[in-house]
């Protein structure tokens, strides 16, 4: 009979209104909240003078999801609907108090709509709400028609609709190939195209490999012949800030990369490694790595099934992007594919 129900009603993974226990503990959620959630449904980046994006909207969804908290689930899209879609159903990717108007750059940031649409797909199927899974399938469809590009090594995700497109070549951010959102929204948006980002998206990672142990830089371009090089921008060329979140994902997906994950290991010996190198000059940061580096690091190994779990870390309050990634790294680390 379960079957039936999931055919005639779309709610294949969670029987239509069963409900799956919160993976995120009640406390971590509250201080989470507390530190970066704002009364009107915003997420605050407390390390960057407390502007809010379509990333920070996507991912306080997907922990509010995690933590079974539909009020502040509800709040955030409906803050997110209101304040950042655009007519064409994308969203801006940031949004500052302290301008007039507040959004300058109605640009969006693909790794943002993916996020939010992700969220909308699993509250649609968690909660039952048909309208949350159309809101996503519109999004991924969006998507699919604007940010995508076809090369010999599969489709490519350009980072957003305008700016990175070039006469000869690419610019391209490995962290924004979200895999365990290409899972979920091949769920509501059935295409070829999830599956074949996956695909392209592990090829990209195995070709990026710079730099005295091999990873992956934030940023890379890719020439039509299929070459890729680093950036001349000297911040968009190192393994910092935005790559971190590649194992993350990974790890999320349910996807083995032991190749990637011994350069990830062999970069960040230990938790006092750089926070991060140039992958031209080998200059490192003088600092160690923050809260949401240490947080992947610890995960690398205890993402294999039989590891035990790292140390727990906290919350940091004037951290919103470590603590972030520190709480997806504890609800990849259940195992329980809350995510998917």
């Amino acid at each position: 009979m379960r079957w039936l129900i999931a055919l005639i009603t779309g709610c294949w993974l969670v029987a239509c209104g069963e409900q799956q226990p919160p993976v995120l503990s009640a406390a971590d959620w509250q201080a989470y909240k507390t530190a970066f959630v704002r009364a009107e449904g915003r997420v605050a980046d407390t390390g960057n003078r407390g502007i809010s994006h379509s990333e920070g909207q996507g991912y306080g969804m997907l922990l509010a999801l995690a933590a079974g908290d539909r009020p502040t689930f509800d709040s955030l899209w409906n803050w997110t609907r209101k304040t950042l879609q655009r007519d064409d159903k994308l969203f801006a990717w940031r949004w500052d108090e302290s301008t007039a108007p507040h959004i300058t750059d109605w640009n969006n940031a693909t790794d943002g709509d993916l996020l939010i649409a992700w969220a909308l797909a699993l509250a649609g199927e968690r909660w039952n709400e048909r309208g949350l899974r159309e809101e996503a399938r519109v999004i991924a469809a969006r998507l699919r028609e604007s940010v995508i590009h076809h090369a010999g090594v599969g489709p490519l995700l350009l980072p957003a609709q305008h700016g990175f497109k070039h006469q000869d070549s690419l610019t391209l951010n490995p962290s924004y190939w979200v895999f365990p959102a290409f899972t979920v929204l091949d769920r509501v948006d059935p295409d070829p195209l999830w599956k074949g980002l996956t695909q392209s998206g592990l090829r990209l990672l195995d070709m990026a490999r710079f730099g005295a142990h091999g990873t992956p830089p934030d940023w890379v371009i890719f020439h039509p012949d299929g070459r890729l090089e680093l950036p001349a921008d000297v911040e968009k060329r190192r393994f910092g800030f935005e790559v971190v979140r590649v194992p993350l994902y990974l790890c999320l997906a349910g996807l083995q990369t032991p190749e990637l994950t011994q350069a990830f290991k062999s970069a960040w010996p230990s938790d006092e490694a750089p926070g991060w190198t140039d992958l031209v000059n080998g200059e490192q940061a003088a600092y160690a790595l923050p809260l949401g580096q240490r947080a992947i690091r610890g995960m690398l190994d205890a993402c294999t099934p039989s590891a035990p779990p790292p140390p727990k870390l906290d919350i940091d309050s004037k951290d919103y992007y470590g603590s972030t990634l520190m709480l997806l790294t504890r609800i990849a680390l259940t195992r329980s594919k809350a995510l998917l």
